[in-house]
């Protein structure tokens, strides 16, 4: 294994527990959401996370991290992008938010109110947020812009 490699499985090893923890804090946060639902959430961007490693990741349990990406869709899905636990969740994957707490709050109050719309605008609106929040803007094919994430050095 290369040294990088071996770096990163430490890293991991260390941080895995809080950072199930975290994702935990995020689902079950102000309203809480089903392991099932988020899942389903999850997959509607994308994302295949099944229930049961949604259980995993919580747990601690999985040798793999998630990706950036899986991470803020966690997030967006349980509407927590202005829980504590998310902000915490991103400095343990070593990234910077350049939103303040309450531009966060703003997308989560948004997030909420959709919930009540039809699921496809539901997925709509998630997709939009995940690439604002990642930096990304929708042109036709999905082109990388101006990073609003910054990879703090080591």
């Amino acid at each position: 294994m290369a040294d990088r490699d071996e770096v990163q499985v430490a890293r991991w090893s260390q941080i895995r527990e809080r950072v199930g923890e975290c994702l935990r804090d995020l689902r079950l946060g102000s309203a809480a959401t089903s392991q099932a639902r988020l899942s389903g959430d999850l997959e509607d961007l994308g994302y295949h996370v099944t229930q049961s490693m949604i259980s995993r990741y919580e747990q601690g349990l999985l040798e793999a991290p998630l990706t950036l990406e899986r991470l803020v869709g966690w997030a967006l899905c349980c509407a927590s992008l202005s829980a504590p636990a998310f902000r915490e969740l991103m400095e343990l994957a070593g990234y910077y938010l350049p939103w303040s707490q309450e531009d966060l709050a703003r997308f989560d109050r948004v997030l909420r109110q959709y919930r009540a719309l039809p699921l496809p605008d539901q997925i709509v609106l998630r997709r939009s947020v995940l690439w604002h929040v990642l930096g990304l803007r929708e042109t036709g094919n999905a082109e990388v812009g101006g990073t609003s994430l910054t990879r703090r050095l080591l």
